[in-house]
């Protein structure tokens, strides 16, 4: 998930002659304990799956941008990506929670590479993705509806504000 697609694909203006990457950017990559959180996506139901976990983590239906990083990409900077941690997302059907990865021993080098990939991906428009707050409410509706979301297992701030 990123916080503005627009803080990679080159449209935020550094006034440096020797700028690179928006440095509000790499706040999106934060790491803990040197691992990266991602989702495997090889669908578009794979894509919603993601949108709706990541939502589930939010207090508030918010938009969400969000790139397509290629595996093989990944392993050509010599990034393990490992399946060994569910996703969390109170009251999200397991099985969806399973698709969660992680990039793990990230250092300082290993998120340059990252960082530097994601811009030049994200300056085509075509990998520009952002998923609208109405998109996300009608996603989170229809999971909810499909028994795909549990809404008494979810978090008090944005059930309240879905009103379920």
């Amino acid at each position: 998930m990123l916080s503005n697609i627009h803080k990679w694909d080159g449209s935020v203006t550094i006034n440096r002659e020797d700028a690179s990457i928006c440095g509000d950017a790499i706040g999106d990559l934060r790491t803990t304990n040197n691992r990266l959180s991602v989702w495997k996506v090889e669908n578009q139901e794979d894509i919603e799956d993601a949108i709706v976990a990541l939502a589930l983590n939010r207090d508030d239906v918010c938009k969400i941008d969000y790139l397509i990083l290629d595996e093989k990409d990944i392993a050509a900077m010599k990034i393990e990506i490992v399946d060994d941690q569910l996703g969390v997302a109170a009251g999200l059907n397991p099985s969806i929670l399973q698709k969660h990865r992680d990039l793990v021993e990230i250092d300082y080098t290993r998120l340059g590479l990252l960082a530097q990939y994601m811009t030049e991906i994200a300056k085509i428009v075509e990998n520009q993705k952002i998923f609208t707050k109405g998109q996300i409410k009608s996603l989170l509706i229809r999971y909810k509806e499909e028994c795909k979301i549990q809404p008494e297992q979810m978090g008090g701030k944005l059930r309240e504000k879905l009103k379920w």
